[in-house]
């Protein structure tokens, strides 16, 4: 009956400890980061063995370490820990108190990779445990477990066990940092394509302008012929065409930057959204306005956003379909009030965009499939319009037009719209 009662601790110890193992691993393919990762494992341990406290602290290169959790750590500073914890780092070689398999003489599983406290610090018997979190490529942290609450000592199985769980951590934190390197590396790659696009795109876009202003200058100041005054403010007309060009180009580029940086923050203040287009329709080219057409409805309300910026968003959405509609054809600007904010519209009668396609036109420098059509631009345009929605907390979307061309759809949500009476 003895040995039937041992056999039976023995079994209900060793479940309890494979659930330990069980829910550590199901709550670790769950978890993202590292300090969510060491409250699972001290918590797991904590249920299991109820020690006085538990510490995982993480390696990090050239900066120490770091306590990613302390379950029960209200305890005293110790003095030798900070000690342990080097030792064990440099060494790779966990720190456990004798079992009692080795104080009868027997072998113990356990110290195949571990050695006790008067190893490293002679005379210095302690209770405590301090665990080396492998991974396959270094030590990434290490296990402190206290003395059980009941200060039964711990078993060969059991230090076995608290070291499988903390190659399980060890494992999750070698994953974390290679998958953060991965992440770094294609931010520095997706950098180097930005950077060349960029600088494919100013090269063509200052180029042609500049090309073009040294021409004209060139000419009117190397003439034979003396220039009479028409002719000379058509050459002039040509070189502030350029320059708004440049001026644009830089524009853009400069905006980009501030924006995906997050360095710019709205200046929000209520207007009326005919105020914005009215600016906006005023910086058109006086034949580019006449082919604008408005829809505005009666008692339309006020918006909060940033004057300047939400005219830029209007005005690189006007100027797409501008572009890239016929030059006779018009383009309509509306607005319509609805449950989820106000909606304003820009349509015109293009060749429309395919739908493959919608999802991609607000991409840095894309260029659809009709961009033969166009003139030039930096391809800028609607990226900047939708970063300037986002930070509104504003979206944009694409429908087909009736019966043929593209409409883009502004959605400013109801925290950003209020009725002028309110």
């Amino acid at each position: 009956s003895g040995r039937l009662r041992e056999r039976e601790a023995l079994a209900v110890a060793q479940e309890r400890e494979m659930g330990l193992l069980n829910r550590l691993t199901g709550r670790l393919l769950a978890i993202q980061g590292p300090f969510e990762m060491a409250e699972a494992l001290c918590t797991e341990i904590d249920r299991v063995f109820s020690p006085r406290f538990i510490r995982f602290h993480q390696v990090e290169n050239e900066k120490g370490r770091v306590l990613l959790h302390g379950a029960k750590a209200e305890l005293e500073v110790d003095p030798l820990e900070s000690d342990f914890l080097d030792w064990v780092i440099r060494s790779g070689t966990s720190v456990v108190p004798w079992t009692a398999e080795q104080r009868k003489g027997g072998r113990s599983s356990a110290r195949e990779n571990a050695v006790p406290h008067n190893k490293v610090f002679p005379s210095v018997k302690r209770k405590d445990l301090f665990i080396a979190a492998r991974s396959s490529s270094r030590i990434e942290g290490v296990l402190h477990v206290g003395e059980r609450l009941n200060q039964v000592p711990y078993s060969d199985s059991e230090i076995q066990l608290l070291s499988a769980a903390a190659g399980m951590a060890g494992t999750f934190l070698e994953r974390s940092r290679l998958e953060e390197s991965a992440r770094q590396a294609e931010t520095l790659k997706e950098g180097d394509k930005l950077k060349s696009a960029i600088f494919s795109s100013v090269s063509h876009e200052l180029k042609t302008p500049l090309s073009s202003l040294t021409a004209t200058i060139s000419g009117l100041l190397e003439g034979d012929q003396p220039w009479d005054p028409p002719r000379i403010r058509e050459e002039l007309g040509s070189v502030k065409k350029d320059l708004d060009r440049l001026n644009h180009s830089i524009g853009s580029l400069l905006d980009l930057s501030r924006l995906a940086a997050e360095t710019w923050k709205p200046d929000l203040q209520w207007v009326e959204p005919g105020e914005i287009l009215a600016n906006v329709l005023f910086r058109l080219d006086p034949s580019e306005r006449e082919r604008v057409k408005v829809d505005i409805p009666d008692n339309l309300p006020l918006v909060n956003v940033d004057f300047q910026q939400w005219g830029r968003l209007l005005m690189h959405i006007l100027e797409n379909a501008l572009t890239y509609s016929p030059p006779e054809s018009p383009v309509v600007v509306g607005f319509k009030r609805t449950h989820s904010g106000l909606e304003t519209w820009i349509s015109d009668e293009g060749p429309g965009i395919p739908g493959e396609e919608k999802a991609k036109v607000f991409n840095k420098f894309y260029r659809g499939s009709h961009s033969g059509i166009s003139p030039g631009g930096t391809g800028l345009g609607l990226t900047i319009a939708w970063e300037i929605a986002r930070v509104h907390n504003g979206t944009i979307r694409i429908e087909d037009n009736q019966p043929r061309g593209t409409r883009f759809i502004v959605l400013l949500p109801p925290e950003h719209v209020k009725e002028t009476g309110e």
